[in-house]
C-alpha cells in the first residue's frame, strides 16, 4: 500500500511540473498573471489564490495550510492541525 501511494505521489508531482500549454499561459496573462516558469503547479496555485480572494473559506484554509507547510519546512517544526469536532 505504501509503495502504491509513493508511485501515485510521484506521478502527481510529475504532472504538476509539466509545462502549461500556450493557450493556458495566454489565458493567465489575460487575467494579469505572469509565470516565469508556467507549469501546472503554478496554474493550480493561481486557482487556489483566486478562490481565496473571492472569499472561499476552504481555499483560504488551503492557502494557509500550504504557506504554513513552507514555514514548517524552513524551521523543521511540524504543523499543528486543529480539528473542529464540535460540529454535529
Amino acid at each position: 500500500m505504501k509503495q502504491e501511494k509513493s508511485v501515485l505521489t510521484g506521478a502527481v508531482k510529475t504532472l504538476l511540473e509539466e509545462e502549461l500549454p500556450p493557450a493556458q499561459v495566454q489565458s493567465l496573462k489575460d487575467e494579469g498573471f505572469t509565470l516565469k516558469k508556467p507549469t501546472r503547479k503554478g496554474a493550480l496555485a493561481i486557482a487556489i489564490y483566486k478562490k481565496a480572494v473571492s472569499g472561499d473559506l476552504s481555499a483560504i484554509k488551503e492557502l494557509r495550510s500550504i504557506l504554513a507547510g513552507e514555514t514548517d519546512k524552513k524551521t523543521g517544526s511540524k504543523a499543528v492541525v486543529i480539528i473542529d469536532d464540535t460540529d454535529n
